[in-house]
């Protein structure tokens, strides 16, 4: 008779399986990927892997769940209550670009295939609730000191939009380096942020605008 296994035993082994999936479909695919390889990178049998997923599309979504899940983890350490709104928003934009730079798979695997709400929702709920606060705490925190006003979820979507689209082109090829990256990426963070009221000026001079550059450099005051 097989022995039953502990619910923690369970969630060792889907964790256990999770991340070499992860691997073998960042290597070759998810097309390129078969139950029977994810169960011999594990050294087990393919019986086996079914005993904890029924096929492998429920394996990519608990798969893209877990990868989301990791990915809030390092916005959310990033933001600290005690500290001010505005280097809160700039400590979780660096996150994001620090996030991507690190684990590229691992971005591509959450944003880069099939609807993400639609796949992981209806699953993981909460992930998806928890992905939403990431987009938007930090920008709550701006808006209720009074450097930025409006719609905190549009603000939150539109920052994180320009965001995904400079991670997209740095992997890509079309921002070289990583100073590119950072360059366009402050500069749209500003352009936003600008849009919605607030002011990048020291207070020794509160009225003085701010011009940012076309090649993304730092922004020079007019």
């Amino acid at each position: 008779m097989r022995k039953q296994l502990t619910d923690q035993q369970v969630e060792v082994f889907r964790e256990r399986l999770l991340r070499v999936a992860e691997k073998l479909f960042a290597k070759h695919g998810v097309s390129g990927v078969s139950m029977r390889q994810i169960a011999q990178a594990l050294g087990y049998s393919q019986t086996a892997a079914y005993r904890y997923f029924a096929n492998k599309d429920e394996i990519l979504v608990a798969m893209r769940a877990a990868a989301l899940d990791r990915f809030c983890g390092h916005l959310e350490a990033a933001f600290d209550p005690a500290r001010d709104a505005r280097k809160n928003a700039r400590a979780v934009g660096q996150a994001f670009l620090d996030f991507a730079l690190k684990h590229p798979d691992t971005y591509r695997l959450i944003f880069f295939t099939d609807n993400l709400e639609e796949a992981i929702a209806p699953q993981f709920s909460a992930t998806m609730t928890r992905f939403r606060a990431t987009m938007t705490t930090y920008v709550q925190a701006l808006v209720d000191a009074g450097h930025i006003e409006g719609d905190v979820r549009t603000l939150g979507e539109s920052f994180f939009s320009a965001a995904h689209g400079i991670v997209m082109m740095h992997m890509s090829g079309l921002l070289r380096t990583i100073r590119e990256r950072d360059n366009l990426h402050l500069a749209s963070m500003r352009l936003i942020a600008s849009g919605a009221g607030m002011s990048d000026v020291q207070q020794t001079s509160p009225k003085k605008p701010v011009r940012i550059v076309a090649n993304a450099r730092a922004l020079r005051k007019t």
